[in-house]
């Protein structure tokens, strides 16, 4: 992880046509006036914390590396290497293979990614022309995750897998209420609904367990509900 008095110098000298060599292995841009550039004790590219659901999952497994596999092999051979795949307790099967997956969770991404054995066989892309350099801001990410960790704590603290769960709740399952047409105020519409229902329930259950109980005689009388 780089001091931004290292990547600044570096962007000085592209500026002024050296050309430094670091310019195109750290992946830099022309920008030579950083918004963080004169910002006092901070380093800003500790703020690019790990990201489990987008990095990895979904970034460097989904979007570069099936893709280049598909590439090799094709998605005929792809699928039928996931088809024999036996079954085994706690191991997803796809049974229909991977090339005709159209939604992916990050679920699916964890039961087919193998970190150690990328790195062993990446050369390989590179001798078959399907990808000539691995200069990739998703995947140089990776080599920061012991970093980040030591500095901040566990990767779930920082994982935008548990909110990417509202996703589900206030846009699928909301989407899946309406008619499908001019489904944007519909949508409103339903979470306002929705919102008022659950702040009622919360109202009645907190003045069900603080109002006091009553003493007269019906109410003493009645059995309480099974």
């Amino acid at each position: 992880m780089q001091e931004p008095a290292v990547i600044k110098g570096i962007l000085e000298k592209q500026k002024t046509g050296h050309h430094p060599a670091e310019f195109e292995e750290f992946g830099l841009c022309n920008v030579y006036a950083p918004f963080w550039a004169n910002l006092p004790h901070s380093n800003i590219f500790l703020a690019f914390t790990p990201n489990l659901l987008h990095q990895l999952h979904k970034g460097i497994f989904k979007d570069h590396l099936v893709k280049w596999c598909l590439d090799i092999v094709g998605g005929e051979e792809m699928d039928a290497q996931f088809k024999v795949m036996p079954d085994y307790p706690g191991l997803q099967h796809f049974k229909k293979g991977i090339s005709m997956v159209k939604q992916w969770t990050g679920t699916e991404h964890k039961e087919m990614h193998t970190l150690a054995i990328f790195h062993a066989n990446k050369d390989t892309l590179q001798e078959l022309n399907v990808h000539k350099h691995f200069n990739i801001p998703k995947l140089h990410q990776l080599s920061h995750y012991v970093q980040s960790i030591l500095l901040f704590g566990t990767m779930d603290g920082f994982n935008s897998e548990l909110p990417e769960r509202l996703h589900i709740n206030f846009a699928k399952e909301v989407y899946r209420a309406s008619n499908k047409h001019d489904y944007e105020e519909q949508m409103a519409l339903w979470l306002q609904c929705q919102e008022a229902v659950f702040l009622c329930g919360s109202y009645l259950s907190w003045l069900l367990e603080h109002s006091a109980p009553c003493h007269c005689t019906w109410c003493i009388h009645v059995p309480p509900s099974p």
